[in-house]
């Protein structure tokens, strides 16, 4: 049977994969349209809500504001005779519903404050008609009221609360919606004189029945069982609530209060309750005429009012992590023949990137992978061919330059030893009397060429790579001050002069001393061969880090730019003499203590090598 190749497995996976980007893309959607359903919610049905309930409050109001109207006109001849008295009596109980379902309480005063005329409502206790009528004062001439009515004439608005007409104990606090009211007072103009004034309570448990009804409908249709409603006003103070227990508190939490005391028209927010579980609202403001200015909020905790689009989210939610595993599973599956192989060919090529030529990976996985394994055989057998012939080829090039160099270095001190062996061998063929005289120089000159070479021998041998024999740990600063020392001796009668700032403290690094005296000491000769007149040297040390820094700053001409990017390499010099190795042993040294040199700055009179070491006396 033909093997399944590489691609097509590929295809197949690539197939079969692609459902999760088209059902994440349809979770995305999805969840996108949620939101737009749940915003349309919140910003539609809530408001929407809460306006049809202020319109129908508002709607009360003005049924109760045109039957006090209504009233008003009867009673314009009311206090003119006891006649007319009797007929305002008769014809206010005609009057549809005022004291059946709109008042608690309808009175009447003269101009002179008395009281012609009350009537408590018909839907208060009648066992109770005594005690209310004992609250009813004589006179009501002394109450804010009466007063306003009388000076500004028009409609005088009282504060929503318990009224002492029909209530002892105002200071308590009650639950029940009967027991509270809203006042209004108007002027009943006469042919002459000052106006009475007619006085009546709106029925208050109208206003609640309003609000309840709202709450059945959330409750019922809507399946919000934790929906609240409410009426507050501006203040944040609670006069209608669906939990009467909020009767005449201030309204809960600040942020809640916050939205309905700037409501200017129909909106939506959203708040914290006490338990920090997020909850919406959508409100409208309603009986905006002068004191009357009140907003109905409808209050719904998030979690109830997006609860189906939560739980089809929920189920959506596992649909794509069921075809997640399905698809993980089918997965490895397929891609278990064609990942084997790739990860031999990846470890196989590691190996080869750390040097290991000698591996050879079996061809199998299908005929791509067959195929790229024999390549990559047929490449590592090449790479430990050539790497062979390289490693020869480096090591003949390395050979013929050591010996290049070694040859050009060794010929300059044995040149002056030839001419000076000639002159003495011609001198005595000649028997010339100075012959002694040029024994004596050839003496002197071969003495001071094999110090050349020993100098010679030294620096080939330094930058052969040994090691430094014992790093041990020493105080910075008290090292600098022996490399001073030193080096004062060894540079005795020379123009120049070598100055310490130390500023390292008690950091300490570990170094072989005797190996690392030759770097200050290179680069100390240097400075002095730069500048044969005299320089002056300033050792300078710090700390940064983890790190100590040596910096060696010299006042001489400076390097010149051309030749600073060669300074470190081997056999790289200006000078007519040397090896060229100076340098590059520093820098051989240095790094075999774990640091690094370089050139900082380079200018005339300002030359800084900086020299930085890790710090640690472990």
């Amino acid at each position: 049977m033909r093997r399944i190749s590489l691609a097509s497995r590929f295809v197949i996976t690539l197939v079969v994969t692609a459902v999760l980007p088209l059902l994440l893309y349809g979770w995305f959607s999805l969840r996108s349209m949620r939101e737009q359903i749940d915003e349309q919610v919140v910003r539609v049905f809530l408001p929407q809500l809460a306006a049809d309930h202020a319109q129908k409050i508002d709607a009360q109001l003005q049924r109760v504001d045109q039957a006090c109207a209504i009233v008003r006109e009867i009673a314009r001849r009311a206090l003119d005779s006891a006649a007319e008295m009797a007929a305002f009596e008769e014809q206010v109980e005609l009057v549809p519903d005022l004291l059946d379902n709109y008042l608690d309480l309808l009175l009447l005063a003269d101009p002179m404050g008395e009281v012609a005329y009350w009537q408590d409502g018909q839907r208060l206790d009648p066992n109770a008609h005594g005690r209310r009528e004992a609250l009813i004062p004589a006179s009501v001439a002394d109450t804010d009221w009466f007063q306003a009515v009388q000076r500004e004439r028009g409609v005088h608005f009282l504060p929503w609360g318990r009224s002492p007409y029909l209530h002892r104990g105002l200071d308590h606090r009650s639950m029940d919606p009967g027991s509270h009211h809203l006042g209004l007072a108007v002027d009943v103009p006469r042919p002459e004189g000052p106006p009475g004034v007619l006085f009546a309570l709106l029925r208050w448990s109208e206003v609640q029945l309003v609000l309840d009804q709202a709450r059945e409908v959330l409750a019922a249709r809507a399946h919000l069982p934790s929906a609240q409603v409410l009426l507050a006003s501006r203040a944040g103070t609670v006069l209608a609530h669906t939990d009467r227990s909020h009767y005449g508190l201030p309204l809960d939490p600040p942020d809640l209060a916050g939205l309905v005391a700037s409501a200017p028209a129909m909106g939506r927010g959203a708040f914290h309750a006490g338990g920090g579980a997020p909850w919406r609202v959508g409100f409208a403001p309603c009986g905006l005429r002068g004191a009357r200015d009140f907003v109905v909020a409808v209050v719904v905790p998030e979690a109830e009012l997006f609860a189906a689009s939560d739980a089809f989210e929920q189920v959506l939610l596992l649909a794509i992590l069921v075809t997640l595993m399905v698809l993980v599973v089918w997965s490895l599956v397929a891609s278990r023949a064609i990942v084997a192989p790739v990860r031999a060919l990846v470890a196989a090529t590691r190996r080869v990137a750390t040097g290991d030529l000698a591996v050879a990976v079996p061809a199998r996985g299908g005929p791509e992978l067959g195929e790229l394994a024999g390549a990559f055989n047929q490449m590592a057998s090449e790479l430990a061919q050539g790497r062979e012939r390289l490693v020869a080829l480096k090591r003949e090039e390395a050979w013929a330059e050591m010996a290049r160099q070694v040859a050009h270095e060794v010929k300059n001190p044995l040149q002056p030893m030839r001419m000076a062996a000639e002159l003495l061998q011609r001198a005595r063929a000649d028997g010339d009397p100075r012959a002694a005289a040029v024994a004596d120089r050839l003496a002197r000159t071969v003495l001071e060429q094999t110090q050349a070479l020993d100098r010679i021998a030294g620096d080939f041998r330094a930058f052969a790579g040994i090691a430094p024999a014992q790093r041990l740990p020493v105080g910075l600063d008290d090292w600098l001050r022996e490399v001073q020392e030193q080096c004062a001796g060894l540079f005795a009668g020379k123009p120049l002069r070598l100055r310490l700032e130390p500023g390292a403290g008690g950091a300490q690094v570990r170094v072989d001393a005797r190996a690392f005296d030759r770097v200050f000491v290179n680069l100390l000769q240097n400075a002095l061969e730069a500048a044969p007149a005299g320089v002056d040297v300033v050792l300078r040390s710090a700390v940064a880090g983890d790190r100590a820094r040596i910096e060696v700053a010299d006042d001489g001409p400076g390097v010149p730019e051309s030749v600073r990017a060669r300074l470190f390499e081997p056999y790289f010099t200006t000078k007519s003499s040397g090896t060229g190795l100076g340098l590059a042993i520093c820098r051989r040294l240095v790094e075999a203590h774990g640091g690094t040199i370089r050139l900082a700055a380079s200018a005339p009179g300002a030359t800084v090598f900086a020299i930085e070491l890790p710090l640690g006396a472990g």
